[in-house]
């Protein structure tokens, strides 16, 4: 865990925690309050069954109570252009998981570029993990969500991103 912290965040800096390429080391614990709600949220629709009305209640009923509930359209869009199959993995296996999918890791790293207006390198995040055809709508998605948390006080840090340390999306 050293080896992800040599970036650590000092107080008033904006220097990133983690690393992109070592996301799988990285677990929900180091996260802020807002960055879990997205991990969560993400595995929550990724594993869902399209006919499992408790699932669907369970995630607007927490987009609800966090003030969130005008973008959840957005952020299914987002999962669905992001992540267009369902997991096999049920939601409550997978919400038991500590460690980061490159996915999850990919999507905090963009919506933080876009807090900070960083459209081009959200986008370069993104699309090594969608789709390239998936791309700009998971970004214009992921833009609504962004803009909510920033309305709410949700911050979601910036990881170090080097786009040759990740494997490339499919195309």
């Amino acid at each position: 865990m050293d080896s992800l912290r040599t970036l650590a965040t000092d107080q008033g800096t904006s220097r990133p925690r983690f690393s992109l390429a070592d996301c799988r080391q990285v677990s929900v614990c180091d996260l802020s309050g807002a960055e879990r709600f997205i991990v969560w949220a993400i595995r929550w629709r990724a594993s869902n069954d399209a006919a499992d009305a408790l699932a669907d209640s369970c995630l607007e009923d927490a987009f609800d109570r966090a003030g969130l509930s005008a973008v959840q359209p957005a952020f299914e869009r987002f999962v669905a252009a992001a992540c267009p199959h369902a997991t096999t993995c049920r939601a409550a296996d997978r919400l038991g998981c500590w460690r980061l999918q490159p996915l999850e890791a990919h999507a905090l790293h963009a919506i933080a570029c876009l807090q900070a207006g960083l459209l081009g390198e959200a986008w370069k995040a993104l699309a090594r993990v969608c789709a390239r055809r998936e791309v700009g709508r998971a970004l214009l998605q992921l833009e609504e969500l962004a803009s909510a948390l920033d309305r709410i006080g949700g911050r979601v840090e910036r990881w170090v991103f080097t786009p040759a340390a990740v494997e490339p999306a499919v195309a």
